[in-house]
């Protein structure tokens, strides 16, 4: 409910907002931020939900769509219930707690963070209220009800309408900011807001608080200043009035005239700010809009976020540049989606390697049999990723695919081989286990990082090539036999019951849940929204059975083909807390496939293959083994990724002096790294390299982006996708974008997001059906959600842009289609 801005990245914007977001995020990069804390979403759910309003917003809001009269309307008595409202008596405990952490009814600002706050599309800067200056609990409090209600101020209503957000998600922080008492203060840009001169920044200052510069009161003075230190140009504002702090609150002074006329800042204060502001920009990577002050010779930063006022004309041109020229084949859309499921943002270079190192697997065995195909992203060298033409062309070894189209449909041989480097890897996974990177040397991180990398790309080829390709090879044939038994069967069904990884996750996810249960007070904390620190530090209970969950299971990453931006759930538990809420929730029971269906289902198919089920039994047991194979070994590189992210941050702190390979060595090819560590250092080229593939990052999330809707059809009020589970039904839309949402899902909702994977599992348990952007028939999502009985379309595109949260639409789980009702 309520985090330390340390406790904050610039990922959190959806639970801390943009401004909560980027102050923790500034914090955690070094910059000098005064104390305070974050008030968080889920607080102002909660809030909503405690004082009966959240139920009626939604019912009014969706009878209003985007009437704007009807809105203003709904606006007012939404911001009279807001205001009206009183905190649920553990938030308001918590709020007092951390108020008084700072000091004895000191003055702090209660500022607005909306979670859509501050994006590079779109700036809700300003949209929301600030209150400044504010002093004692009960204004605290006070202000925190004004800031809730400001999200439904007619202005705001308005901007959300014009720039297409959807109302029933919006959400709101709130920052509690210790004052600095300001001898001088101003913003600084670090661009020239001017001329857009990127090689420039402009400062602007004035005396005592920040408020006279940000409200227009004061002509402030400005600098231009090069981004080499050079001063370039000086301006004298008049700088009529200084506001300073009064026994109360504010006052206005007059500024005496010889104070008017100099400079605010000293050449020094200049200079210092420059460099601050330069430190701020290289951590974002793009241009920073910033307030500061200054206080016995002391720089505090009081907010930043990006400008998005600036429009590069020629980003448009580069992008169409790059992408102009794709044309998408059928052939290669189906693997594309399947893809996308699993890299939806583009990679760094150095993860762009490691995902590669997996994917490549599949090229090299259709190369092995004479057929080179082109079904992989590419990468140059400023880090911009493409889709692929998926061209295809036959090698003189092209009869060999009569002998790996055998191989990979003897069932025997494959079982075996699986069965042996199964054993294998399982050792070799277990022997690095136990490193430790703290004192690894750069050599020493070379041989690791390169026999992980060997490693990696053993077990993806044998995955494969022993595993997946056989099960694929041989789906008509069992899809065949099953549909004897049941015309809505398929191949897929025939994994009831299997304890594979997945599977094991779930199962866990769901006995920690049944536990958590005979818990009231502990079942109470986690749906209140408790952090995971204070659950695991107060509840024993809670510290064993997560202890428990972790050694069994804490590799699991929330995206499995991300090397160094994918998180398991040991460096981000909790996304633990994110699947339990709607589980707890959950008070039914639902009905899955379970191992005794699966007997029931062969049971079947003795009756209806007499003769030959012996061998169809022989089969199935493989293909079952081969499912389990394909998730067992997807977890062996998720543990091999947790340890090699771990000697990336040692390789980064003896190069760069700290961890954050974000800004170092994740920008290099894995052959450019193995070069530097061979080296022993990082020579201009690879300065060079690193600074330009940064400064390109924006381009390179545009082009892909833009790369990717080349794959899916817009057009038409049917979205098509492809058939993930048989079935039809009509319900209710929830829009879930990540874990964080995951509280948003009640029982019988219709599942709509980008994509799922092992994490959402126990979502499906709720879900009446499942709608996907990505994915194909072999996606988690098509597995599982046959797993519990309900249709899934999947590879639709653009499902979370044409629908919102309420909105009533058609699932047909036989055709493959959408469609609102």
């Amino acid at each position: 409910m309520i985090l330390d801005f340390s406790d904050i990245k610039k990922e959190d914007l959806l639970v801390a907002g943009g401004k909560g977001a980027n102050l923790g995020e500034m914090i955690s990069a070094g910059i000098n931020v005064p104390n305070g804390f974050v008030i968080t979403s889920d607080s102002y759910r909660y809030f909503l939900k405690e004082n009966g309003i959240t139920e009626l917003m939604i019912q009014e809001l969706d009878r209003a769509k985007n009437d704007e009269y009807r809105l203003k309307t709904i606006s007012k008595s939404l911001r009279e219930l807001i205001t009206k409202g009183s905190f649920p008596t553990k938030l308001k405990e918590e709020i007092l707690k951390k108020y008084f952490s700072l000091g004895n009814n000191i003055r702090v600002a209660v500022r607005s963070s909306a979670t859509a706050e501050d994006l590079l599309e779109a700036s809700f800067a300003g949209q929301q209220e600030t209150y400044l200056n504010i002093v004692g609990v009960e204004e605290v409090l006070n202000k925190i009800k004004k800031c809730y209600a400001s999200l439904w101020s007619d202005r705001v209503i308005k901007y959300r309408i014009n720039n297409g957000y959807d109302q029933t998600s919006v959400a709101i922080a709130v920052v509690i900011q210790e004052m600095i008492e300001s001898e001088k203060s101003g913003v600084l840009f670090t661009v020239n807001p001017l001329t857009q001169n990127k090689d420039e920044i402009q400062i602007n200052a004035s005396y005592g608080l920040g408020e006279s510069i940000v409200s227009g009161k004061v002509t402030a003075d400005s600098y231009i200043v090069g981004k080499n230190g050079e001063i370039k140009s000086i301006t004298i504002g008049s700088k009529e009035i200084q506001i300073v702090y009064d026994d109360i609150n504010t006052k206005k002074e007059i500024v005496k005239d010889e104070k008017r006329k100099e400079k605010a800042l000293n050449n020094d204060e200049i200079i210092s700010l420059t460099e601050v502001g330069l430190e701020i920009e290289k951590h974002y990577h793009m241009p920073m809009d910033i307030e500061w002050s200054i206080k016995d010779d002391e720089i505090y930063i009081l907010q930043a976020r990006a400008i998005t006022t600036l429009r590069n004309n020629d980003l448009e041109k580069i992008v169409d540049r790059y992408t102009k020229n794709i044309r998408v084949k059928n052939t290669i859309k189906e693997s594309m989606i399947f893809l996308l499921e699993k890299a939806p943002f583009v990679f760094s270079p150095l993860e762009y390697d490691f995902m590669i190192a997996i994917s490549e697997q599949k090229e090299i065995i259709f190369k092995e049999g004479g057929i080179i195909y082109d079904i992989n992203p590419k990468m140059d060298d400023d880090g911009i990723m493409v889709i692929p033409n998926g061209s295809r062309k036959i090698s003189k070894n092209i009869f060999k695919i009569f002998k790996i189209i055998r191989d990979i449909k003897n069932y025997d041989k494959c079982y075996y081989t699986c069965k042996r480097f199964m054993d294998e890897y399982k050792r070799k996974i277990e022997q690095i286990r136990n490193l430790s990177y703290e004192d690894m040397t750069l050599p020493e991180c070379k041989s690791f990082i390169l026999n992980s990398y060997d490693l990696l790309r053993s077990i993806a080829y044998d995955r494969f090539k022993f595993a997946i390709f056989p099960s694929v090879a041989r789906e008509k044939f069992f899809t065949k036999i099953v549909k004897k038994v049941d015309k809505k069967y398929s191949a897929f069904d025939l994994y009831w019951g299997l304890n594979n990884k997945t599977s094991v996750v779930t199962n866990d996810i769901f006995k920690l849940s049944d536990t958590i249960k005979e818990n009231d007070n502990l079942t109470s904390a986690i749906l209140s929204g408790e952090s995971f620190e204070n659950l695991y530090n107060q509840f024993s209970d809670f510290k064993s059975l997560i202890d428990d969950f972790l050694s069994k299971n804490g590799f699991k990453l929330d995206y499995n083909c991300y090397l160094l931006e994918g998180k398991s759930f040991i460096e981000n538990p909790n996304r633990i807390l994110s699947i339990l809420k709607p589980v707890l929730k959950d008070k039914d029971s639902t009905k899955t496939m379970t191992i005794e269906d699966y007997y029931l289902l062969m049971d079947k198919l003795k009756t209806v293959y007499p003769q030959k089920y012996d061998s169809i039994e022989r089969d199935i047991n493989y293909l079952r083994y081969f499912h389990f194979v394909r998730e067992e070994t997807q977890y062996m590189w998720e543990e091999l990724f947790y340890n090699i992210k771990n000697c990336v941050k040692r390789i980064n702190l003896i190069l760069f002096g700290n961890e954050n390979y974000k800004s170092g060595v994740g920008n290099l090819f894995f052959r450019e790294l193995i070069d530097v560590m061979e080296r022993g250092f990082l020579n201009e080229s690879d300065k060079e390299k690193i600074e330009r593939r940064i400064q390109k990052s924006q381009i390179a999330v545009k082009v892909w982006d833009k790369s990717k809707t080349l794959i899916f059809d817009s057009t038409g009020d049917i979205l098509k996708g492809v058939v993930g589970s048989p079935g039809g039904t009509v319900g209710k839309v929830c829009i879930v974008n990540g874990p964080e949402e995951f509280f948003k899902m009640e029982k019988g909702d219709i599942l709509v997001c980008h994509l799922t994977d092992p994490e959402w599992t126990p979502l499906f348990k709720l879900a009446s059906a499942v709608v996907a952007d990505t994915g194909s028939a072999l996606s988690h999502a098509a597995i599982v959600a046959r797993e519990f009985n309900i249709p899934a379309v999947l590879g639709v595109g653009f499902a979370t842009n044409r629908f919102k949260d309420g909105d009533m639409i058609m699932v047909d789980g036989y055709k493959g289609e959408v469609k609102l009702c």
